[in-house]
């Protein structure tokens, strides 16, 4: 399926979409925008089908929107709503490009969710409950469809005490551990730092990440495991009982992940959209108080705001009218906006995770964490020897200890050299 896509993807005035206000047009790319944003849903209505046919009669730029569609995770929907409903305003290329992908993401989300049921039956045999959280399970949730979300990973969550045990069935089971994962230490597997470990079958053709619990200690979900194990719901994929999520605990789960990661995916959004127009009854004040309890609140309005302006998705949140017109969060979900339909995918500077992540926590202890993770990123940051100081330096091995100390030095000498030289300039 890389090999496809690789080769595929080189390089609203009639009610228009919330998203108008976060990407008008200040950029040549917003008929793009657009219609990626009114085709990345799981229906379209027919003002949306009719204001897709017009920006398509516009000749977008085919190379632009689908590689951004595909970077996004949203190219199974653009896919499925440009080809059926409006394929007659496409070039045959294009056509193509789009068929080739439609039946390389069928293949690959069948085979990969029937990786997941012999997982979870390999599992279940040996006494150890399995919970698959994104992937397929998330996919049939949210779309009742196996092919309109892209997923790659499979990621399952594991009791703690089952975790090393549960590891050990895949080592034998001819899974390794990713190149760059410390997981080849014997005991519990560094389980008192990482949430989750990598692993890749011997082929290179599934990826499993297990988790033991559900997000890091900088940017936790605080969730009572326990209590967590004990409300689990259960679905069937394949003919195989599944556990999964409740809807409330996946809801705020979804939005803390894509938070943390700064909801640099367009999909992360559509999982929430889909999610919401998945259930029937949705008790927004019970959401409200499981995300208060556990510090969790704007994580939440974050994400119910970007589900709102890019989808123009509502809902009966508690205190909504104050969300949709929150400064704060607007602010946010521009810098996101942009980076997402931004061309070349760029990497955010750790002072502006710093405030972000500020932004988003409540609890005095949680933005203690964040001060106390970054003060000691900073500080071995600059203490950590690189290759510059060793090219400057060049100490003999048994004197290394000694870069620690000359390091500080190197970066002071040129930090004032390069403030001389444009005061003199």
């Amino acid at each position: 399926m890389n090999e496809v896509l690789t080769q595929t993807f080189g390089r609203r005035k009639i009610s228009k979409p919330k998203s108008a206000a976060l990407v008008e047009q200040r950029s040549d790319r917003s008929n793009e925008r657009e219609l990626i944003l009114l085709c990345a849903r799981s229906e379209m209505s027919k003002d949306e089908i009719f204001r897709a046919s017009f920006l398509l009669s516009l000749s977008p730029d085919w190379n632009y929107l689908l590689g951004i569609a595909n970077r996004n995770g949203v190219l199974p929907l653009v896919s499925k709503n440009i080809s059926p409903k409006l394929k007659y305003s496409l070039d045959g290329e294009t056509r193509k490009r789009l068929d080739e992908f439609g039946s390389a993401h069928l293949k690959q989300s069948v085979f990969v969710t029937g990786k997941l049921i012999e997982i979870v039956q390999m599992l279940q045999k040996n006494g150890i409950t399995a919970l698959p959280f994104k992937g397929p399970t998330l996919a049939m949730r949210a779309y009742n469809s196996l092919v309109l979300r892209q997923f790659v990973d499979l990621d399952i969550l594991i009791k703690p005490k089952d975790f090393d045990r549960a590891v050990q069935l895949f080592l034998r089971s001819g899974f390794e551990p990713y190149a760059n994962s410390p997981t080849k230490r014997s005991n519990a597997l560094f389980i008192n730092r990482k949430k989750d470990i990598g692993l890749i079958s011997q082929d290179g053709s599934v990826r499993v990440e297990l988790h033991w619990k559900l997000s890091g200690s900088f940017f936790a979900l605080p969730f009572e495991l326990n209590e967590l194990w004990e409300r689990l719901e259960t679905t069937e994929l394949g003919g195989v009982e599944i556990k999964t999520l409740p809807f409330n605990d996946l809801f705020v789960y979804l939005c803390l992940h894509g938070a943390r990661h700064g909801f640099e995916k367009l999909g992360w959004i559509c999982d929430l959209c889909e999610l919401i127009r998945s259930e029937n009854e949705i008790d927004w004040q019970q959401i409200h108080d499981h995300a208060a309890k556990h510090g969790c609140t704007k994580v939440v309005e974050l994400g119910l705001f970007l589900a709102f302006e890019l989808f123009g998705v509502t809902t009966a949140y508690p205190s909504w009218n104050k969300i949709k017109n929150d400064p704060l969060l607007r602010e946010n979900a521009v810098r996101i906006t942009e980076k997402i339909f931004s061309e070349k995918f760029s990497t955010t500077e750790p002072s502006d995770w710093y405030q972000y992540y500020l932004f988003l926590k409540e609890k005095e202890t949680d933005k203690l964490k964040v001060h106390l993770h970054y003060i000691f990123w900073y500080f071995n940051l600059v203490i950590r020897p690189n290759a510059m100081d060793k090219a400057v330096f060049s100490l003999p091995k048994a004197l290394y200890p000694l870069y620690y100390v000359l390091r500080p030095f190197r970066l002071l000498f040129g930090s004032l050299r390069e403030r001389t030289l444009n005061w003199f300039g």
